[in-house]
C-alpha cells in the first residue's frame, strides 16, 4: 500500500470518527445570551403593551370610564414602547 493510500485511509477513519461530533455541534442550539439592560427595558415595555391590550379588550365597547382608562393606558404603553425602540434605533444608527 502506498503512503498516499495509507494517508487517505487514515483521513477517512478520522473523518468517520469525527462525523458524529461535528453533526452534534452543528445541530446544537446556541445558549441564549443574556439580555442587555436596554433589551430588558424593551421587553418590559412589550409586556406593558400586552397587558394594556388585555385590559382594553376586556373593557372595549362598554362606553364607560373603564374603557376610556384602558384606551389611555394602551396609548401610554404604546408611546413608551415606541420611545424605547426609537432610542435604540438612534443608538445603532449613530454607530
Amino acid at each position: 500500500m502506498s503512503s498516499l493510500q495509507e494517508a487517505e485511509a487514515r483521513a477517512a477513519d478520522i473523518a468517520k470518527r469525527l462525523l458524529p461530533i461535528l453533526t452534534a455541534e452543528l445541530i446544537r442550539k446556541a445558549d441564549p445570551r443574556p439580555l442587555t439592560p436596554e433589551e430588558q427595558e424593551v421587553m418590559a415595555a412589550c409586556g406593558e403593551v400586552g397587558r394594556a391590550i388585555d385590559r382594553y379588550d376586556t373593557a372595549k365597547y362598554s362606553n364607560t370610564a373603564a374603557e376610556r382608562r384602558a384606551r389611555m393606558a394602551l396609548d401610554t404603553a404604546n408611546r413608551n414602547l415606541r420611545k424605547l425602540i426609537d432610542l435604540r434605533e438612534a443608538k445603532y444608527a449613530a454607530k
